[in-house]
């Protein structure tokens, strides 16, 4: 019993072991064009250190399903404007395996129509 869990475990944690990321991928990435997705949604979290935005964003046509998921930013300047809560719309570029949200605007709520 013991030398079959040994085996089980042994198997998967080799399955979930990943291929280290070789120069040539990462130069192949650069080498690919950067495609560009229009993205609506809402700001959850900030992390300044590294920013980050999780952004709960609806369907992205032509790349993703609506889900929450953290999004690199990489200008600065557009990351100090975000804030958690707000809503945005923004473009999410994709090279290769690589992904960054840019072009951040906020979304304004038009004033309710008044009676």
């Amino acid at each position: 019993m013991r030398t079959c869990f040994a085996i089980a475990l042994f198997a998967l944690l080799a399955a979930c072991q990943q291929a280290p990321v070789t120069s040539t991928a990462k130069e192949e990435a650069k080498d690919e064009p950067v495609k560009q997705y229009a993205m609506h949604g809402e700001v959850l979290r900030l992390d300044t250190q590294d920013k980050i935005a999780a952004i709960k964003a609806g369907k992205i046509d032509g790349w993703m399903e609506a889900m929450t998921m953290e999004y690199p930013v990489k200008d600065k300047t557009e990351f100090d404007k975000l804030r958690t809560g707000e809503k945005i719309s923004a473009t999410v570029f994709v090279q290769g395996n690589s992904y960054w949200v840019g072009g951040i605007q906020e979304e304004v709520t038009p004033p309710a129509a008044s009676k």
